[in-house]
Formats: C-alpha cells, sequence, structure tokens
C-alpha cells in the first residue's frame, strides 16, 4: 500500500480519536482516555509539534481514507518519545507498522538521539511483535526514560537504541 505521511492538525481530532479508539477497542478493556493516557491527543499542536514533534495521518492516497496516526517528540537526555502509532485494522499487515519506524528513526537521527523509547500494552500483541522484530528491547525505570512510570493502560516500556552512525535501525 502506497501511503502518504500528512501533518496532522487539530483540526484533525475528530479522525484521530476515532481511529484511536477503534483500534484501542478491539483489545479487551482498553480506549481513549483523553483525560489521562491520551491527553496528548487533546491538542496536538501543543504536544507535538510546539515541542518539536510531529503528529501525522497515514494517507492512502488513492482513496483518501486515513489508515493510521503516528506521532513523536523529543524529550530530554537526547531521547525520542513514540507516543502514537495506530494503523486502521484494514490497514495493518501491509508493512505500514515498519515504515512509520522507520520515518520516527529517520526523525529521531535528524535530532542526534541516542534512542527512542515508547510505552504499550502487552494485549497488543501485533504491535509488539513489530517493535521487537524492529529492535526495540524491553526496558524499565531509568532506560524508560520518560516512561520509567507508565499510564494508565500501558504495562511495557521499549528503547531502541540509535546507532548515531548507522543508516539503518
Amino acid at each position: 500500500m502506497e501511503i502518504q505521511f500528512v501533518r496532522a492538525t487539530n483540526s484533525d481530532m475528530e479522525v484521530v480519536h476515532r481511529l484511536v479508539d477503534a483500534a484501542l477497542r478491539e483489545h479487551a478493556g482498553l480506549e481513549l482516555l483523553l483525560e489521562s493516557s491520551d491527553a496528548d491527543l487533546v491538542d496536538i499542536e501543543l504536544h507535538y509539534h510546539a515541542r518539536g514533534g510531529n503528529f501525522e495521518l497515514l494517507v492512502d492516497p488513492s482513496s483518501g481514507r486515513v489508515a493510521g496516526v503516528l506521532g513523536w517528540r523529543p524529550a530530554e537526555g537526547g531521547i525520542v518519545e513514540l507516543k502514537k502509532l495506530y494503523l486502521a485494522a484494514s490497514a495493518r499487515g501491509q508493512g505500514l507498522g515498519r515504515l512509520a519506524l522507520e520515518r520516527v528513526v529517520e526523525e529521531a537521527r535528524k535530532l542526534d538521539a541516542g534512542a527512542i523509547v515508547l510505552e504499550t500494552a502487552a494485549v497488543l500483541k501485533s504491535a509488539n511483535r513489530l517493535y521487537t522484530s524492529f529492535g526495540f528491547v524491553p526496558v524499565e525505570g531509568e532506560a524508560a526514560a520518560t516512561f520509567s512510570c507508565l499510564s494508565q493502560q500501558c504495562d511495557l516500556a521499549y528503547r531502541l537504541a540509535l546507532d548515531r552512525d548507522a543508516e539503518g535501525p
């Protein structure tokens, strides 16, 4: 599937909320929590763009449909946080998750980041397989950086160390 990454604005919130909530609700007990875990989706321009990061829609150019979302931002200590990566059910299994991770790695390297961290839930089995196949390793405490204290629905943190001299993940 061909995909375009389109910078999202707050005017895209309705489609973002629907996609993230649908992806979470596929798993027992998970849902969009705008008052806590997903507070960054109340104002993406403030939480991502104003902090030097990016929140993008993954758009299928042939249909104009949003196939997913991707949100990352720099954090302290040369770390990039991968905050959001969700795909619509119809877009999964087509390599878009890997493409999105490659994009985040590329952007993190432009910032000369030493690592990318993320938090997730163990029930998101496909996502966890993607992260580990990409080279992310489970971490806790200080190695999890900003995710040393996990949010309400998350029980795992991952870290990808970036070799600043390498080209690939």
